[in-house]
């Protein structure tokens, strides 16, 4: 396992607040490889060396470039980058889940190795200050939640369709959806099963979009995730659960007629 330098939270804060409303230019020409005040977990692993930190610099970059950067990305260019950079960083970032849990690893990504990505992904290209949230540690951090975003997606099984094409596939609303409720994303293997029935309900039913899908859906997860547990159950029943709740969904939403599903949508 590799092990990726931390960047301490009081550090990281100092950094962010100069970085947020820098130029583009400006932090590109400060990102670098290491910071004095990094630190490593001690055990568990090897440490990344200068030269993969650089790759996955440039590697990032590339795909940054490929979607505007420095000018401002379109909303399509800002979702294909996402996409792609999740699926960079799963490939070139092999850490445990417990390693990726230390906010220190994504501080350092976001403040030293790739400010200026940071920047121009999230308001810099237009002169708007960057949040700090999304340089700091958290679920909102840049490559913090498109890590875990490859992490949770990856089906569990080999037939079907495969993570790059899970994340090629999904729009912002829909990879909230399945990321942003903690019961549910944390399951392993039931996120990236969610996310393959939704693209196959979304062939079977066209006429429903997939955004009505995915929200009703969520709901009877929820509520089935309350006497089923996930986490114990073969693949192939959890399968089962998935295409289940989404034929229950779309019965119900073609059930209550086109008026219903328009307001319920647009509400």
């Amino acid at each position: 396992m590799i092990l990726f330098p931390q960047l301490p939270h009081h550090i990281a804060l100092e950094i962010a607040v100069a970085a947020r409303s820098a130029s583009i230019q400006t932090l590109a020409a400060l990102a670098a490889p290491g910071h004095p005040a990094c630190e490593y977990t001690p055990t568990g692993g090897t440490r990344a060396t200068a030269a993969a930190l650089n790759r996955l610099r440039s590697d990032l970059l590339q795909l940054a470039m490929t979607a505007g950067y420095p000018n401002p990305a379109s909303q399509q260019q800002a979702a294909a980058f996402d996409a792609e950079a999740a699926l960079m960083l799963a490939q070139q970032m092999s850490v445990a889940p417990a390693e990726a849990a230390k906010g220190g690893v994504w501080q350092f990504l976001s403040c030293v190795l790739l400010p200026d990505i940071v920047r121009w992904r999230f308001g810099g290209s237009g002169g708007t200050a960057t949040p700090l949230e999304r340089f700091v540690s958290g679920r909102r951090n840049v490559f913090q939640r498109l890590w875990w975003r490859a992490f949770h997606l990856a089906p569990r099984a080999s037939d079907g369709p495969q993570l790059p094409e899970i994340l090629r596939a999904l729009g912002e609303d829909e990879l909230v959806q399945l990321m942003e409720r903690p019961s549910l994303s944390g399951i392993e293997g039931l996120p990236g099963a969610i996310a393959i029935g939704l693209l196959s309900a979304s062939q079977a039913y066209s006429n429903l979009t997939r955004r009505q899908l995915i929200r009703e859906a969520q709901k009877r997860f929820l509520r089935l995730s309350s006497f089923v547990s996930f986490e114990s159950i073969a693949t192939r029943e959890v399968d089962c659960h998935v295409e289940s709740v989404f034929e229950q969904v779309a019965a119900s939403l073609l059930l209550r007629g086109p008026e219903s599903i328009s307001v319920r949508d647009h509400g």
